[in-house]
């Protein structure tokens, strides 16, 4: 709240002075710094001024001081001054302070997690990575045992009979412009097992299964013709 007093006693060569006010309240200190900068000169003992009292360094002083005294239009000016030092300043609130210290922790909390799961999720993904490649491993290991246990498949050897053997009965099965597919002709049987005449379906695939699968019983006499009985030889 503002107050009006009197200039009671002053310094000029120290420039501090006191100000006197009315009743029995002590007089206030004033500096010649807290006056108002502009026209009106030195304060002068008997000068009214209005000002406020504040604390600096646990003493009460006069401060934003207004000089009464001075002619109308500067008393206006200061009048305007005034306005604006009676505008309160809101303190600062300490609840907002705690609350942007709060949001603080908060952000740098959420960083530390989100650091945290991205570093799982590496580890993760290293983690499957190296299942992957163990599979894979494992896969070829088992791969090459079982071609270990299998081995290679036996060279098919062809005898000299069953060779003389085979090539008439291969021409007279085709017509001469066709003979010289005979390789076409022999790849369409394969040997899947059977060893009996009675399985066959034709001359050409018994002496094919004669002459190149193992363990068949179709030429009784070994004279390179099988099923004679069955295809009338």
């Amino acid at each position: 709240m503002f107050l009006e007093g009197k200039i009671k006693k002053y310094n000029t060569e120290r420039g501090f002075g006191f100000i006197e006010l009315e009743g029995n309240q002590a007089d206030v200190f004033f500096h010649i710094t807290d006056f108002p900068k502009g026209a009106g000169g030195e304060p002068k003992v008997g000068e009214r001024l209005k000002f406020l009292i504040v604390k600096d360094n646990g003493k009460s002083k006069a401060a934003n001081i207004a000089r009464l005294d001075l002619k109308r239009s500067n008393t206006h000016n200061q009048f305007n001054q005034d306005k604006e030092v009676d505008r309160v300043i809101p303190p600062k609130n300490p609840a907002s302070h705690k609350g942007m210290i709060f949001t603080i922790i908060g952000l740098v909390f959420i960083v530390i997690l989100m650091g945290l799961v991205f570093q799982k999720y590496q580890v993760y993904q290293q983690s499957l990575k190296l299942k992957t490649a163990q599979l894979i491993e494992k896969q070829k290991k088992i791969v090459e045992a079982q071609r270990q246990a299998i081995g290679d498949l036996p060279e098919v050897k062809f005898s000299e009979k069953k060779i003389n053997a085979l090539k008439p009965s291969l021409i007279s099965e085709f017509d001469a412009p066709v003979a010289e597919n005979k390789t076409t002709a022999v790849s369409q049987f394969r040997c899947d097992g059977r060893t009996h005449c009675s399985q066959m379906t034709s001359l050409a695939e018994a002496k094919f299964f004669i002459s190149n699968c193992p363990d068949t019983r179709m030429d009784g006499n070994h004279d390179g013709e099988p099923c004679e009985k069955q295809f009338g030889r």
